[in-house]
């Protein structure tokens, strides 16, 4: 175990398997590291050039909220690709609890390292069902995000041929069905009329948990662009920031680095609470006055939806 300085430790470039960082969890621990309290210690890799975090992110961050500048490691010989899978696998029996969304993430990222990969080993690596992974690999093949391989890595490491099945139909596409066949007319009856032209039928648009978008808030769900807009300048900010801070950029000298870097993280997770998610539970959309549930918009994001609705009104 060695003491490294937080700010030779490198959490970006998309190593982390979780979907979005709590605040609250960071405050929270920030208070007991103020308190005297050490917490256990985060693994990272080092390539030789980088050190590149594999966990303990929430921990880290509340280092920088103590105002300490360093931060118990286990240091492991490795790239950052042995440090994305091994953040995979992180958190399944300590930690802040794993969400939904953060399983389903570790899932994406595991089969976008490894796509070879049978759903027994991704599975038991990420430590969740066989059934989610396949719900996850599904939906990455309806989007591209993942081929079907030749070959599957199993949990016993050696490769078994791959069994084809056939990519599911794009999501909310609707199959128009072939017209009916008609037997010909008999010699002396009335010929039939020809079948009515097929139709295109409005499929109803569902929000992240397959409920059905109120035709009223599909304009709502349509700006979630807007917000992805602003996450990504202020990705771009941080990118910038980072580099001038590993290039010594004396422009930025009077820069506080760590508070910077803890400001912008909080800026991310709260615009990023802000995309709608799921039309709200309690008021079903209706944006009534009364509704608090929802603040009068109709719709939860997804921290709200994983941390504050009851399990009972979750479909």
């Amino acid at each position: 175990m060695q003491e490294l300085l937080i700010e030779k430790i490198r959490t970006d470039g998309g190593v982390q398997s979780r979907e979005r960082i709590s605040d609250d969890y960071v405050m929270e621990l920030a208070e007991l590291i103020k308190a005297g309290k050490k917490l256990p210690p985060i693994d990272v890799f080092n390539d030789g050039t980088d050190i590149w975090a594999a966990d303990g992110f929430h921990r880290i961050l509340a280092h920088i909220k103590a105002d300490k500048r360093t931060v118990r490691c286990n240091v492991h010989k490795g790239t950052k690709t042995d440090a994305m899978w091994a953040s995979c696998a992180a958190n399944q029996e300590h930690g802040l609890r794993r969400t939904n969304a953060d399983k389903r993430h570790s899932i994406e990222l595991a089969y976008t390292l490894k796509a070879g990969s049978s759903d027994e080993l991704i599975a038991s690596h990420v430590g969740v069902s066989g059934e989610l992974v396949r719900q996850v690999k599904n939906a990455m093949r309806q989007v591209g995000k993942l081929c079907q391989p030749d070959k599957v890595t199993g949990k016993d490491g050696k490769e078994y041929p791959a069994r084809r099945i056939p990519p599911p139909p794009p999501p909310n596409q609707a199959v128009t069905p072939e017209p009916r066949k008609t037997l010909p007319p008999l010699a002396l009856g009335r010929v039939p009329p020809p079948p009515p032209a097929m139709r295109p039928v409005k499929k109803d648009r569902l929000d992240e948990v397959g409920q059905v978008i109120p035709d009223h808030l599909e304009r709502l769900f349509d700006r979630a662009g807007e917000v992805q807009a602003l996450l990504s300048k202020i990705s771009g900010i941080r990118g910038v920031l980072r580099t001038a801070q590993e290039e010594g950029d004396v422009l930025y000298g009077d820069v506080n680095w760590q508070s910077v870097e803890a400001a912008l993280q909080t800026a991310y997770s709260d615009l990023k609470a802000t995309i709608p998610h799921a039309v709200c539970p309690w008021c079903h959309g209706t944006l009534t006055d009364h509704c608090k549930g929802c603040g009068k918009r109709g719709v939860v994001g997804q921290f709200r939806w994983d941390t504050t609705v009851p399990r009972e009104m979750k479909p």
